[in-house]
């Protein structure tokens, strides 16, 4: 049987099982159990770490001010962690007499993520501990509808439903239906306490957790994912509130866009190499179908798209040379640009493909109408929908062969670069 074949049913064999898999634990778990009432029981600080990010430190402050939650019971830490622009300035203006809820502390050197959240929690007063990425939009019911979930005491965190803020070019418009498809698997992954990622944005946590079991790993550039490993494998438990919306403004190029994912596919894989104890039966569904789904679902989707990226090019080729061996000439450019996507499309959309193509379509479809009832959005997300189908496949194997290689040659990753 032919190489292309089989990681086709390969693929096609674990997208159909994992997906039933998660559908079936997903709405067992809605039969089961009752979805908890918002609640105003707890105190809360929200953490807002910033690194230069005078382009969007306000709106986050306001987004967070407009909360809608008891005013006494809620504060807001803003920790400048050593930035070079106007951050700190811009912070400090909402921190006044008027307005006690806001604190602004400054660090002289920049210590990463991690070490900003850790200065926060320490200054943090509130029971539950929110961090807040200083790009971030929040619902304004968000926050009661998340404490409502820390029911029981081994509940150590919740995470939101994320999605894209205002996406209007096109590299916002594929994260708006990459995060939608996040809302559903997040929401499918807590109902089996298989949550394995508590996303930076507004996840919150018990504080009660970093006082026994430290603060974040300020040496990691995955905190966020990290934090959640260790807590699943402290056997506590994580939630997922839903419909908790809470917006991120995402990176706008194709450059910042890169330089995100090179970070959090490079710390995906040394995490979960320092957690691999989390693999097997001992961590339930976690350790034998989550995360073994998602390693060999990465491998094989990366393969298979190099596969036929380099198996459509060599067809390319080979038609050129044919074409040539005749004396056939093409008029301009845009006629043999446009013979190499109609050739290179005929190859994508093979017989054997096009089965694999439109199983993901159709799973695709259902996870976007799941996650836009629950993050309440009413606008058009066709064209986005048309974008990611036809980019994403390749865009995430390029992300994973330079994070791949990033960490075959211990290339040092930055959170970003200026």
């Amino acid at each position: 049987m032919d190489f292309y074949l089989i990681l086709i049913y390969i693929l096609a064999y674990i997208g159909l099982f994992s997906t039933s898999f998660y559908i079936i634990n997903l709405f067992t778990y809605y039969r089961k159990k009752k979805k908890p009432e918002p609640a105003t029981d707890k105190t809360v600080s929200i953490i807002i770490p910033a690194y230069n990010e005078e382009k969007s430190i306000a709106k986050t402050i306001k987004s967070a001010l407009s909360i809608n939650y008891p005013k006494n019971k809620f504060e807001i830490i803003v920790v400048d962690d050593g930035s070079k622009d106007n951050s700190y300035q811009i912070a400090k203006r909402f921190a006044s007499n008027q307005n006690p809820k806001v604190k602004v502390f400054k660090k002289d050197i920049n210590g990463g993520k991690g070490s900003a959240l850790n200065l926060g929690i320490k200054k943090a007063r509130g029971e539950i501990i929110i961090t807040m990425d200083a790009d971030t939009i929040v619902h304004p019911d968000s926050l009661k509808k998340m404490v409502g979930y820390f029911t029981e005491g081994d509940i150590m965190s919740v995470a939101p439903a994320m999605g894209v803020f205002e996406p209007k070019n096109i590299w916002r418009r594929i994260q708006q239906i990459e995060y939608y498809m996040g809302v559903f698997l997040r929401k499918s992954f807590a109902s089996m306490n298989a949550i394995h990622i508590t996303p930076g944005a507004f996840s919150a946590y018990r504080k009660v957790f970093f006082e026994k079991h430290g603060g974040f790993d300020e040496k990691n550039i995955t905190e966020d994912l990290e934090v959640a490993l260790r807590i699943q494998s402290l056997d506590y438990r994580l939630e997922n509130a839903e419909e908790a919306a809470v917006y991120t403004i995402g990176p706008g190029t194709f450059r910042s866009l890169m330089v995100q994912r090179r970070r959090w596919y490079t710390g995906l894989m040394k995490n979960l190499w320092d957690y691999r104890r989390l693999f097997g039966p001992k961590t339930g569904a976690l350790g034998t179908v989550v995360l073994p789904t998602a390693i060999s679902t990465i491998f094989l989707s990366v393969t298979l798209t190099i596969y036929v990226v380099i198996k459509a090019l060599a067809k390319i080729k080979k038609e050129l040379l044919e074409l040539n061996a005749i004396n056939f000439q093409f008029q301009n450019t845009f006629e043999i640009s446009s013979y190499m996507i109609e050739v290179f499309l005929l190859t994508m959309l093979s017989s054997k493909l096009l089965l694999l193509t439109i199983l993901f379509i159709a799973l695709l479809w259902f996870y976007m109408i799941f996650s836009r009832r629950k993050m309440m959005y009413r606008g058009s997300i066709r064209l986005n929908f048309i974008l990611f189908t036809f980019f994403f496949s390749f865009l995430f194997a390029f992300w994973w062969i330079v994070s791949t290689i990033y960490i075959v040659f211990n290339k040092k990753v930055v959170w970003r670069e200026e």
